[in-house]
C-alpha cells in the first residue's frame, strides 16, 4: 500500500504502449479492431489495479500476456482458480452483491491488511486476492473506496456469485448470468 511500490505487481499504461506495441498491433488485427479500440478493450478487461491511493492503475500481467499469446480477450486470470471460499464468505455475511458495482465498499488501511482467514469480513481478503481494488481515498476520513478493478474480475466474480445466491442457476434453466444479463439488457421479465 506504499505509492513507491504500487506499480511493481503490474504493467502500467506507458509500459504497455512502449514495450508491447507489436503485440497490441497483432491483437488488434486478430480482433479486427483499430489500435485505439484494442487499447480501450485491453484497458476495460485487464487494467485498473491500484495498490496505493492516488496512483496510476496497472494491468494484470498474467491476463495481458495470455491475451497477446492467444490473440483473444478472455478471463484468463479468473480461470486460474474459482473463488468458492470467497463467494461463500460473501454470502455468509449477507453482503449485497450490488455493493461490488456501485462504489460503496469502504475500508480503512487496517481493515484492508487484516486478511486472516478467520476474519468474518470478506473485504480484506477480496482486496488482497485482487477481486477488489482502490477506487478512491478520502484522506479526511482515512477511508478507501473499493470496487472491481476491471471487467475480467467483475464478470467473473459476479458469475461465480450467482450460483451461490441462487442455487438453481443453470444455463439449461435460463438462470445463468448471461441469460439474466440478456433479460436485463432487453427489458424482458
Amino acid at each position: 500500500m506504499q505509492p513507491a511500490y504500487a506499480h511493481i505487481c503490474g504493467i502500467t499504461e506507458t509500459e504497455l504502449q512502449e514495450k508491447f506495441a507489436p503485440e497490441i498491433a497483432k491483437l488488434a488485427d486478430s480482433l479486427q479492431m483499430e489500435k485505439a479500440e484494442c487499447m480501450a478493450a485491453l484497458r476495460n478487461m485487464y487494467d485498473g489495479y491500484h495498490f496505493a491511493p492516488l496512483t496510476e492503475g496497472v494491468y494484470n500481467p498474467f491476463s495481458l500476456l495470455k491475451a497477446f499469446t492467444s490473440n483473444m480477450l478472455a478471463a484468463y486470470w479468473f480461470a486460474t482458480g474459482t473463488p468458492t471460499f470467497l463467494t461463500k464468505q460473501v454470502k455468509k455475511v449477507q453482503m449485497e452483491a450490488s455493493r461490488f458495482t456501485n462504489g460503496n465498499i469502504y475500508a480503512t488501511e487496517a481493515l484492508m491488511t487484516d486478511y486472516r482467514v478467520d476474519n468474518p469480513d470478506p473485504v480484506p481478503l477480496l482486496y488482497q486476492t485482487g477481486y477488489l481494488t482502490i477506487y478512491n481515498y478520502d484522506a479526511r476520513r482515512q477511508r478507501y473506496v473499493l470496487g472491481f478493478p476491471n471487467d475480467e474480475v467483475k464478470y467473473g466474480f459476479l458469475s461465480s456469485l450467482l450460483p451461490v445466491y441462487t442455487l438453481a442457476s443453470t444455463a439449461a434453466r435460463g438462470t445463468d448470468i448471461f441469460t439474466v444479463d440478456e433479460y436485463i439488457e432487453n427489458g424482458k421479465p
